[in-house]
């Protein structure tokens, strides 16, 4: 026996045994051949290579018998072959001219026919390359004060190394943060402008790329003062901006409407600004002149200067102040003329010749005027100017453009023309105020019908607002008078009714006696006294009848789920007092469990008739269901009748009260109502039965017998059959709660307790 202790592979070949047998010599030849599976040896499954070069991706695999090796990319659906691009040697893969697009997983596979056997080696190719830039500086703005921020971003392999220059020299220092893509500078200012550098480094080479930094500085605006000139002249407002970078841009603007100032809009206006040229890298100022000319009193007002640039907005305002003489205003304030009267006593209203008569009453005058400075108003009557006496004469709000001047009239001289002078540095100017004497309404008003009733009557009234018709002053009262029509006025009615802003005022005239003759008459009061009447009018009260439909108060909503609050009022009563009101009502819809709406008209049925006594006009319903629409009657009685009914719906809140009933089917109602009927026609039949062995045992004759008169010995029967009154129930007032319903029981005799009508 031949025996190995390691086999080699210079071990395979033909082997001979040689012997002797039998005294013979012999041999055996043996080929002895070796098989070894696939392995990977100096392979890494990474590997980089360099672009721009002819690089070997590395790859060693041995086996018995030897293998075959094949290349593939991103997967076995890529064979790679020789060619231009790829040469397959004993050593690996030749990639030519290698290109950062040549990156990817490669697999190297070995593979023995005879056995069958396949293995692959993945391998990750990483291409190193010098920086490529992804993201290139590019010059920058920066605004003073506030943080600078560049961005500059290369793609290498391996990661590159950032260094960051400024005129040649590296930055250093707290102000800058340096990021793996940015450079910051914190708090810039002016001395930060210059030419930057990024530069991005890798063991396969560098790049650089050279950037600027503008400091941009915002205007800075010099103080403006107020500025005057006279109406009519030309006004200069002048804005100087001493820095900004890049040079502002000067602009002019109302301050109050915010409207541009532009002489395309204006022809009074033109703006005259400096022709500095713009510097790259020094502050630079500048100016802007509006000039108007004429300047009027349009101008008077603040106006507004603007600078801008790239890095911000900035805005000074100036007064421009026309000067100009004083215009006397004339307005709802400052009136033309003015109304007093002789003849007050001193409660201050209106008399005749009494001895308590003194003085006139008193008029405040208004006198109003603009101007630039503001005016100084002085008052002269018949060329005397007028001083403060606190008797005839007092003057309020003495201010500049205003003043008010009161006057208590002793007589007829103090009435006329007073004039009101305002004065200011420019000028003055004068205007005549009248004083006038009122009188009472000369005009009466105007009467015309508008309705008629047992008891009461309406009209409208028209007064005239013009102070000829009105006597001056406005009517503040319409006193109106009515009598029968055989007496006379000295036995008349009146009632004084107040007038508001408008013409139109109706008048309403209550208490009187049905199917009666009236005359009335209208006239109107001012603070002098009583105007002329106006034409009579003969009026016939309608006749007694039933009161009016009644007018609901209340809210539609109540308040509560199982009980509502109702008020009323009858607007007539037809002539004759209203004794009670009669209150009914009955369910007309509930909401279901899907909370839409059930109609039951054709179930509802109406309450018991509840009786309100007079005066009493509300009432409390109580023990209904919530979240249910009911309609509620309400008729007012009195001798003559009813009224017309009008009825109104009320509205129940949510509850838990009698929930089942307010959401039950109806399909359910109809299934009970069934099984009720059904079980009162048993019952009547049980009770025929009862009464029919009674009859036969006392009578020898059952109740069908009887009825059909075929009993032959039959004895009279008396049945004595009342009907059944109509329940009212009458609502009064026995307590402090008019609201609370009283209960509604008979006595045990049958015969109905006490507020029981029978109808």
């Amino acid at each position: 026996m031949l025996h190995f202790e390691k086999l080699e592979p210079t071990d395979a070949g033909l082997y001979t045994c040689q012997g002797v047998y039998d005294g013979l010599p012999d041999q055996v030849k043996i080929e002895l051949t070796l098989e070894k599976k696939i392995s990977f040896h100096d392979t890494k499954l990474e590997q980089f290579i360099k672009a721009g070069q002819d690089q070997l991706v590395q790859c060693h695999a041995s086996s018995i018998p030897g293998p075959e090796i094949a290349w593939f990319r991103h997967g076995i659906s890529t064979n790679l072959k020789n060619d231009h691009k790829y040469q397959i040697t004993n050593d690996g893969l030749v990639i030519k001219n290698v290109q950062i697009e040549d990156e990817a997983i490669y697999l190297c596979q070995a593979s023995v026919t005879s056995t069958g056997e396949i293995k692959r080696a993945q391998i990750n190719v990483q291409v190193m390359h010098q920086p490529i830039w992804d993201v290139k500086p590019i010059d920058t703005d920066g605004v003073n004060g506030q943080d600078i921020v560049v961005r500059c971003k290369a793609n290498a392999k391996p990661v590159p190394k950032y260094s960051w220059f400024r005129n040649g020299i590296m930055l250093v220092g707290e102000r800058y943060v340096f990021t793996a893509d940015s450079l910051r500078i914190l708090k810039s200012n002016v001395n930060d402008r210059g030419t930057y550098t990024c530069e991005a480094e890798n063991n396969s080479g560098k790049i650089s790329a050279n950037f600027r930094i503008n400091i941009l500085v915002g205007p800075v605006i010099a103080p403006l003062e107020e500025v005057r000139v006279l109406e009519g002249n030309e006004a200069r407002l002048k804005c100087i901006v001493r820095e900004a970078f890049p040079k502002a841009q000067i602009t002019w603007k109302y301050a109050d409407t915010l409207e541009n100032i532009s002489p395309s809009s204006d022809s009074s206006i033109e703006i005259v600004a400096d022709s500095i040229e713009d510097s790259n890298d020094n502050l630079v100022g500048s100016w802007s002149e509006l000039r108007i000319k004429p300047a009027d009193r349009r101008y008077n007002r603040n106006i507004t200067c603007v600078a801008s640039n790239k890095a911000e907005v900035n805005e000074r305002q100036v007064r421009l102040i026309v000067e100009y003489k004083p215009t006397l205003l004339i307005n709802s304030e400052s009136k033309e003329f003015y109304y007093s009267w002789l003849n007050v006593d001193s409660s201050g209203s209106s008399g005749s010749s009494s001895s308590h008569v003194s003085r006139g009453a008193s008029v405040l005058m208004t006198c109003i005027a603009t101007g630039e400075p503001k005016p100084q108003i002085t008052w002269f009557f018949k060329t005397e100017q007028i001083k403060h006496d606190n008797v005839k004469y007092i003057l309020h709000k003495q201010q500049l453009g205003l003043s008010q001047l009161e006057v208590i009239p002793d007589g007829l001289e103090d009435f006329g023309d007073y004039q009101c002078k305002a004065e200011n540095t420019v000028g003055s100017s004068y205007r005549n105020i009248e004083l006038r004497m009122a009188t009472s309404p000369s005009l009466p008003p105007m009467l015309v019908l508008q309705a008629t009733k047992p008891e009461s009557v309406n009209f409208q009234v028209t007064v005239s607002n013009e102070a000829e018709s009105n006597g001056g002053l406005p009517i503040h009262t319409i006193k109106a008078q009515w009598r029968f029509l055989n007496s006379d006025w000295s036995n008349q009615n009146e009632k004084n009714f107040p007038v508001t802003n408008a013409e139109r005022l109706l008048v309403h005239v209550g208490a009187l006696m049905p199917d009666t003759e009236y005359l009335f008459r209208v006239a109107g009061v001012n603070k002098v006294g009583l105007g002329k009447w106006s034409q009579e009018i003969k009026i016939k009260t309608l006749s007694r009848r039933q009161p009016e439909p009644i007018r609901v108060l209340s809210q539609e909503d109540c308040t509560a789920s199982t009980k509502c609050y109702i008020e009323w009022t009858s607007d007539s009563n037809g002539g004759s007092p209203i004794r009670d009101y009669l209150v009914k009502w009955r369910r007309l819809s509930y909401k279901d469990s899907s909370n839409k709406h059930v109609d039951t008209n054709r179930l509802g049925r109406w309450s018991d008739v509840v009786v309100i006594k007079a005066p009493i006009t509300n009432y409390e319903i109580t023990s209904i269901l919530p979240n249910s629409f009911y309609e509620v009657d309400v008729v007012a009685r009195n001798d003559i009748g009813p009224s017309a009914s009008q009825p109104f719906r009320i509205r129940t809140l949510p509850g838990q009260i009698g929930e089942l009933e307010a959401f039950r089917k109806p399909n359910e109602s109809v299934i009970n109502r069934i099984i009720l009927i059904c079980g009162s026609i048993i019952a009547a039949i049980i009770l025929f039965i009862i009464i029919d062995v009674l009859l036969l045992m006392k009578f020898d004759c059952g109740l069908l017998a009887i009825l059909t008169k075929s009993c032959t010995n039959q004895k009279e029967i008396t049945i004595d059959f009342k009907p059944t009154p109509t329940k009212i129930v009458q609502h009064t007032n026995k307590s402090n709660h008019p609201y609370k319903p009283i209960s509604q029981t008979e006595d045990h005799t049958g015969n109905a307790s006490v507020g029981i009508y029978y109808v």
